[in-house]
C-alpha cells in the first residue's frame, strides 16, 4: 500500500517546479500591472489556440510513432520498469493542458472587452490563462524530450539489427542492371 503511495506523490512532485514558474509568471505580470486589456491580445489568443492545437497533433503523431517501435529493446525496458504509467502520466498531463489552453483562451474571446476596463473576470481569467499556458510549455517540453531519446536510443539500438539494404558495390553487376533498366 505504501508503495502506491510513494509513486503517486513522485507523480506530483514533478509537478511543483513547473507549477510554481507558472505561478510566479503569472504573479510577475499581476505586480506589473499587466492584465487582459494588452493591446492585440486576441491575436496572441488566437495563437495559442492554434500552438496548442498543433502541439497536440504532433504529441498524438509521437504517440503514434511509440506504438510503431513497441518491440524494440528500449521501448521494452521502459514499459518492464514502470516507465508505462509515467509515460501515460507525462502524455495525459501535456493532453489535459493543452485542451485547457485552447478552452481558456476561446473563452477569453468572449469574456474580454476590446475597450474600456477589463473586467474583474477577465482579469482573473488571464492570469489563471498565464499560469496554464507556461505549465502547457513545460509539460510539451518535458514528454517531448523523453520520446525524442527514446526514439533516437531505439534507432541507436536498432541500427546493427538492420538488413544492409539493397546497394550493389559489384561494378560489373550495376553495369548489366544499368544496361537492363535503359532499353
Amino acid at each position: 500500500m505504501t508503495g502506491g503511495n510513494e509513486n503517486n506523490r513522485f507523480n506530483y512532485v514533478h509537478l511543483l517546479p513547473s507549477f510554481i514558474i507558472a505561478l510566479l509568471t503569472a504573479a510577475a505580470l499581476f505586480f506589473m500591472g499587466i492584465k487582459s486589456d494588452i493591446h492585440n491580445f486576441d491575436k496572441v489568443l488566437d495563437g495559442a489556440i492554434n500552438f496548442s492545437s498543433i502541439v497536440l497533433g504532433f504529441l498524438g503523431a509521437l504517440l503514434g510513432i511509440l506504438l510503431s517501435i513497441k518491440d524494440s529493446e528500449i521501448v521494452k525496458a521502459i514499459f518492464r520498469n514502470n516507465g508505462k504509467s509515467l509515460l501515460k502520466y507525462y502524455f495525459n498531463e501535456a493532453f489535459i493542458t493543452g485542451l485547457l489552453v485552447v478552452i481558456l483562451s476561446s473563452t477569453m474571446h468572449i469574456v474580454r472587452k476590446d475597450k474600456g476596463d477589463p473586467t474583474l473576470l477577465a482579469d482573473i481569467m488571464f492570469y489563471v490563462w498565464v499560469t496554464i499556458v507556461v505549465f502547457f510549455i513545460f509539460s510539451t517540453y518535458r514528454i517531448v524530450n523523453i520520446l525524442m531519446n527514446v526514439f533516437f536510443k531505439a534507432n541507436d539500438n536498432n541500427a546493427q539489427t538492420r538488413p544492409e539494404g539493397n546497394t550493389i558495390t559489384d561494378e560489373e553487376r550495376r553495369n548489366e542492371m544499368r544496361n537492363r533498366l535503359s532499353r
